[in-house]
């Protein structure tokens, strides 16, 4: 039961609120009226609003000096310098209206208000027409006395039928207008303005290429200017029927300014139907002066209308606002939180910095290291390439050497020889000695024997000492041609098997050694060239992460200044507006 009666006054409140949403104050609509009866009461109390001034005579002209004549002009046209003030007041008050109405247009897309505000508009035009022709600023045939009364009935016949025909064509297509395209509501819009214009413009032309105009005032009469009553009546009749009833269509400021315009219209209308009976005189500067206030009515009412407008558009942004505040506020704290993420990742960077970094100074002393291993191998290349040279010397020399033990092996045998020679002379000699000693036996019977015998001993003995000798010196010399023959084999083996075997095997350690000269340095390339990479990954990873720390640290400063406008916000939600 609490929750209906706590809805049904939301309803009722809501109502309220609407409903004095699409009013003007109730101090405006007292004020109007209060101003509209306050000059009957002044006149009551003895102020006269009329200005008719000193009429300035011939006789009196002639007597005057420049300079008081001059004054005296001004204080003749008195009347005609109010009676223009006041009507160009109310032409500028039209304009506002469809400048206003324009504006409103603009926001709402509703073609209502433009249209009314135009034929506002053309009505101010036709009081325009009346202000000239009054001030003989256009060629008019008329005289003035008949011409200002009857183009004043004119207008204000023309601003109320004008007024009357265009809310009638409103009233009941309200609804309408709100699904008919922009486009096609302009067009509406401007046919009005055509047809206002050219209704204006026909009043216009056909009032002042007119001789003689109908009289208008009647001063002894109870309706002085009979032709402002009829505009008196349908000003009425708007403000009770007409009006209401297009409120009723399209409540809005505006459309109730119009049923309260039609309090100083009715005014004015009467003002001139029963009190005026000459130009300038008290009446006509009152109801002049009223057909101000009837201006300014429905421009406060489209004033409040498009205050209203912005102020309903500022409670939408406002009520946007706070929901795009609660959407910023986790925006920033995702931001707030991706931010520690993002210092994660400036350390994971610096480290990765460090690591390049690390990773360079690596890279560079293997660089040096590939260079000292490809210059020791180029030396071990020379080495090897030294050795293989003395391999073929030692070939070489092994060869002559082999060459000189068969000289020796030669040399060697010629002693074999000449030992066998030596051999065979003392066998010889021996066989000598033992015929010298058969010879000294047979001599013995002579003296003579005993000489021979002695020489026969001797020879006898130097043939075994000889063939001992040479006995002796042909194992040592067969021994010294097997060790020869031996040196020699062993010398052309050695050449022929092991040199020659070494020879293809430092064929290929060289072959080798060369091969690794070569991917030394092709490593050592390469790895220059990561390390030249190495170094530009090192310089672009820092220079990009230089931006990224420049970057986090805007978009931190971005969030904390975001958080103290959100602060500040939430403090004060009207400092946004």
């Amino acid at each position: 039961m609490v929750k209906l009666m706590d809805s049904g006054k939301k309803v009722i409140s809501s109502e309220v609120s609407n409903l004095s949403e699409n009013r003007i104050p109730p101090t405006v609509t007292w004020g109007v009226v209060a101003i509209c009866i306050l000059p009957f009461f002044l006149n009551l109390l003895g102020l006269d609003f009329s200005t008719f001034g000193e009429i300035l005579t011939p006789d009196q002209a002639g007597n005057l000096s420049q300079m008081e004549l001059f004054e005296a002009m001004h204080n003749s046209l008195e009347g005609s310098f109010v009676h223009t003030l006041l009507e160009w007041s109310a032409v500028c008050t039209a304009v506002l209206i469809v400048l206003l109405s324009l504006m409103d247009y603009s926001l709402r897309g509703d073609p209502i208000t433009p249209v009314l505000g135009v034929a506002l508009f053309f009505a101010g035009m036709m009081d325009g027409f009346h202000t000239l022709a009054a001030n003989h600023l256009l060629e008019i045939v008329a005289p003035t006395n008949n011409l200002i009364p009857f183009t004043w009935a004119i207008c204000r016949l023309f601003h109320a039928l004008i007024m009357i025909i265009g809310v009638s064509l409103l009233i009941g297509r309200y609804g309408n207008y709100k699904h008919i395209n922009p486009k096609q509501n302009l067009g509406f819009i401007l046919i009005i303005s055509g047809a206002c214009g050219l209704l204006a413009y026909g009043l216009i032309y056909f009032t002042s290429t007119q001789e003689i105009l109908p009289q208008t005032t009647y001063p002894d009469a109870l309706l002085t200017r009979p032709w402002d009553f009829v505009p008196m009546l349908l000003f009425i009749g708007a403000g009770i029927w007409v009006y209401p009833k297009f409120y009723n269509c399209n409540p809005s400021p505006f459309s109730y300014a119009l049923i309260i315009s039609a309090i100083p219209n009715a005014a004015t209308q009467a003002y001139m139907t029963f009190g005026s009976t000459a130009l300038f005189d008290n009446a006509f500067n009152i109801a002049h002066f009223l057909k101000i206030l009837a201006y300014l009515v429905p421009l406060i009412g489209i004033a409040i209308e498009y205050i209203q407008i912005y102020q309903r558009q500022a409670r939408s942004l406002f009520a946007d606002l706070q929901k795009s505040l609660g959407f910023i506020k986790n925006l920033v704290n995702e931001v707030l939180d991706s931010t520690r993420f993002t210092v994660a990742i400036t350390r994971s960077g610096e480290e990765l910095e460090a690591m390049m970094g690390k990773q360079l100074q690596s890279t560079t002393e293997v660089i040096h290291t590939v260079q000292a291993i490809s210059g020791r191998s180029q030396e071990l290349v020379k080495t090897v390439g030294e050795i293989e040279a003395d391999f073929e010397k030692l070939r070489l020399s092994c060869s002559s050497l082999s060459t000189k033990l068969g000289a020796i092996a030669e040399q060697a045998g010629r002693i074999t020889r000449i030992t066998s020679t030596i051999d065979n002379i003392a066998k010889q000699t021996k066989f000598l000695a033992i015929n010298a000693s058969i010879q000294a036996i047979s001599s013995e019977q002579h003296q003579e024997g005993q000489g021979f015998n002695i020489i026969a001993k001797e020879i006898n003995a130097l043939a075994s000492q000889t063939r001992t000798t040479a006995q002796a010196i042909n194992p040592i010399v067969q021994d010294m041609q097997a060790a020869v023959a031996n040196g020699v084999e062993e010398m052309n083996t050695f050449t022929d098997a092991h040199v020659q075997a070494i020879t293809p095997r430092i064929s290929l350690i060289t072959q080798g050694i060369r091969e690794q000269v070569l991917s030394a340095q092709k490593i050592r390339d390469e790895i220059a060239q990561l390390g030249s990479s190495s170094e530009e990954t090192s310089d672009y990873l820092r220079h990009t992460l230089q931006q990224t720390n420049d970057t986090l640290a805007q978009l931190q400063m971005s969030v904390e200044n975001l958080q103290q406008e959100l602060n500040r916000f939430s403090r004060d939600p009207s400092s946004l507006l």
